[in-house]
């Protein structure tokens, strides 16, 4: 019986967060972040956004690499993906296998083998 309330209590914790999520991804605190990343990015690199894994300039979304700070989001918690990487990287992290390693770590090692894998289909 305990178990059962304890997956029920987790599941709440998580519907709450993705709530959390959903609500702050359509707010114009977000777009407001979203918009001053994309000018430092180019600020910094001189060059156009583009998709980290694959390098095109029709990149989608700024992809959060850590929750752990949403709303204050650092920088290097966001990387620019085109929408076919995007999804890759959550397939991948829903895969499961990785859930016990803590979110950021899985995304930025994933965001590595992303790249790596691009590079040598490409190189």
């Amino acid at each position: 019986m305990r178990r059962v309330r304890a997956h029920a209590v987790v599941g709440q914790k998580r519907a709450r967060r993705r709530s959390q999520y959903a609500s702050y991804m359509a707010s114009a605190a977000w777009r407001i972040r979203r918009e001053n990343w994309v000018a430092h990015q180019e600020y910094v690199t001189g060059q156009p956004v583009c998709c980290a894994v694959c390098g095109s300039q029709e990149w989608d979304d700024l992809h959060h690499l850590s929750y752990d700070r949403m709303g204050q989001e650092r920088h290097e918690d966001l990387v620019a993906l085109c929408r076919p990487h995007h999804e890759e990287m959550h397939r991948a992290y829903d895969a499961g296998r990785w859930r016990n390693i803590g979110y950021e770590a899985v995304m930025r090692r994933l965001l590595r083998l992303a790249c790596e894998k691009y590079e040598r289909r490409t190189g």
